[in-house]
């Protein structure tokens, strides 16, 4: 707010909690902080306060968007009481309170934008990705490949974000078929936690890469455990194209020009898109089940009254119904840009 060319300030600082830690949900909520940069007055210190494993990331991927004091949450007073006689300025979370509003059918920028600067984004290049940050080369000694290598993440914080085995396995067999080295990623241990009836407890990562064919996976390289977020990002930026199901490291890839093609059985595109430079089909194929009447159940329940993290049905079909032939063709074409 201006009066007589001069910006209304009533802070020195203003604290963005990056409460809910995953890492899709921190990586939609950089573009309402950068947007924040560039609205207010460099005379205000913005302050994210992000889980310390993920902070040299939100660093790099701010750093080209100005300037932002990044901290460790855990050392941040979660709790209102303890902010009672705290001077270190007003708070937004990324988040809402438990079971009064839902991510289901709103785009998670623009739930970000919603709870951390009480706006919604007025263009698609305010919803896209931060993508300025420079992209390195891999740390690791990758592949031997004429062509380069395709990237599958594998882990899942749900059963209806599982990239099934079957499904997978005909994608990396066409892949190494046609010269593309194969790169397996993931992590068995969630640093997120949610909510469960025994309270906040880490989120549980499941895959089915045990169950590809044993001689398949022996042609794969394994990086599961094997890369910071960092190392994960150029390995990602650098990939001839990410292949898997909603999740972070989709995300993640999203804040790079990669190639992608994403998948998803609860939601719908309209509600999950990467927009990079203003465009959400930008290097980028979009995969749902077939033949089947409930995909994009998340994007098309109106209330609030199911956890979608759990299949109303019990069954996780979308998953099932993923058909390899989509994936492929999404990376024909996108190859073919």
């Amino acid at each position: 707010m201006y009066r007589n060319n001069q910006q209304l300030i009533t802070s020195d600082v203003h604290n963005f909690v990056l409460n809910h830690g995953a890492l899709g949900d921190v990586i939609t909520s950089l573009p309402a902080i950068i947007h924040a940069r560039q609205i207010f007055s460099p005379d205000l210190t913005l302050r994210v306060w992000a889980p310390p494993w993920q902070i040299d990331l939100i660093k790099h991927l701010l750093a080209p968007y100005g300037e932002f004091d990044v901290r460790s949450v855990l050392d941040f007073p979660r709790e209102a009481s303890a902010r009672k006689d705290w001077d270190g300025g007003p708070v937004s979370l990324n988040t809402a309170v438990m079971s009064s509003h839902t991510r289901c059918r709103v785009h998670m920028v623009d739930y970000a934008f919603n709870f951390l600067i009480n706006a919604q984004p007025e263009s698609m290049h305010e919803r896209s990705y931060p993508t300025e940050a420079p992209v390195g080369k891999p740390a690791l000694d990758l592949y031997d490949s004429s062509q380069g290598y395709v990237v599958f993440p594998v882990g899942a914080t749900s059963d209806n974000k599982l990239f099934k085995a079957s499904v997978m396995a005909p994608v990396m067999q066409w892949c190494l078929d046609n010269d593309y080295a194969v790169v397996v990623v993931g992590t068995k241990v969630s640093h997120t936690h949610a909510e469960t009836p025994n309270g906040m407890e880490p989120i549980v990562i499941r895959e089915e890469v045990d169950k590809l064919p044993p001689e398949l996976f022996k042609q794969c390289i394994d990086l599961r455990e094997k890369t910071t977020l960092l190392q994960l990002r150029d390995l990602l930026g650098n990939a001839t194209a990410v292949v898997g199901v909603d999740g972070g490291t989709l995300h993640l890839a999203g804040t790079t020009d990669v190639p992608i093609v994403f998948a998803s059985g609860t939601t719908l595109p309209k509600h999950r898109y990467i927009a990079r430079y203003g465009d959400p089909s930008y290097r980028i194929r979009y995969v749902g089940p077939r033949d089947l009447e409930c995909t994009g159940c998340q994007s098309n329940w109106p209330l609030v009254t199911l956890d979608f993290r759990f299949c109303a049905y019990g069954d996780n079909a979308c998953m099932d119904k993923l058909h390899p032939d989509d994936f492929i063709n999404g990376i024909k074409e996108l190859l073919n840009e």
